[in-house]
């Protein structure tokens, strides 16, 4: 009486969260073998390639149990265009999905995100031995510190991943982008590669991924930083925030059909 009266699809549901929760389980496990070698590597003053190859592989093994366990696959479109020198990479940003899936498509790099991800168990405590750009989206001084600790970076030899967007947006919800990403790039005078994605159809902003399928990555276009000189820094983030939020809503329509979970 109780599947009738509420729901011809409660038993899909709860097998379908019983999968989520099993990936989850997996995820700690391998957080809890991977962060601790992070953590010494980082206080024993290890190079940042020993580590980022330790960051790259949990990143492999994150998204492979993804795969396996709730069936996120991905395809990744315009692979051929990613530039092999530094350069400031600026994607939507849906889920959680896409923090570590870049990890194994973009090259050598460093990301700029909110020091609120440091307090997030195992995963937050390893981001941070990964020396990332943390600002405090509140402070106003945190565009400087972005374009002071970015050029760093950048002249290390790391390319610079951006979510214009400063926050998880649902799909078809667009939100102002922030000029950081552009201003860097006019800077430190290196490409702006842009990337639209859909991954918030599949793996929404709550705990609950939504149901199995394939995630559409696409590299749109790569700016060279010649077509930034002298270019205004307000008009030309208005434009690429048009270009992605297109993409990445055409994206979301292509996959939009009915989850597990609302």
């Amino acid at each position: 009486m109780y599947f009738k009266k509420y729901s011809p699809n409660y038993l899909p549901l709860i097998f379908w969260r019983t999968r989520v929760i099993i990936f989850y389980i997996a995820v700690a496990l391998l957080s809890l073998v991977v962060w601790p070698i992070l953590a010494i590597m980082y206080l024993v003053g290890t190079h940042y390639d020993n580590k980022y190859a330790i960051a790259k592989r949990y990143s492999e093994i994150f998204i492979w149990l993804g795969e396996i366990i709730c069936g996120l696959k991905y395809e990744v479109i315009g692979l051929e265009k990613l530039p092999q020198t530094p350069a400031v990479f600026m994607a939507n940003h849906q889920s959680f999905w896409e923090n570590v899936f870049m990890q194994l498509i973009v090259p050598k790099h460093s990301w700029v995100i909110k020091k609120e991800l440091f307090n997030i168990p195992l995963f937050g405590w390893g981001l941070k031995m990964m020396d990332p750009i943390a600002v405090d989206r509140k402070d106003i001084v945190s565009l400087t510190r972005i374009l002071k600790e970015g050029q760093k970076k950048i002249k290390q030899g790391l390319s610079l991943i951006i979510f214009p967007e400063s926050t998880r947006v649902l799909p078809h919800q667009n939100k102002r982008y922030k000029p950081s990403a552009i201003k860097l790039a006019m800077e430190a005078k290196v490409p702006v590669v842009l990337m639209a994605h859909n991954a918030g159809v599949y793996w929404p902003k709550s705990f609950w991924i939504r149901k199995p399928g394939t995630i559409t990555v696409e590299i749109l276009s790569v700016i060279p930083p010649e077509n930034l000189a002298n270019a205004d820094v307000r008009e030309v983030t208005e434009k690429i925030e048009h270009v992605i939020n297109t993409s990445k809503n055409t994206l979301a329509r292509n996959r939009a059909v009915p989850g597990f979970v609302g």
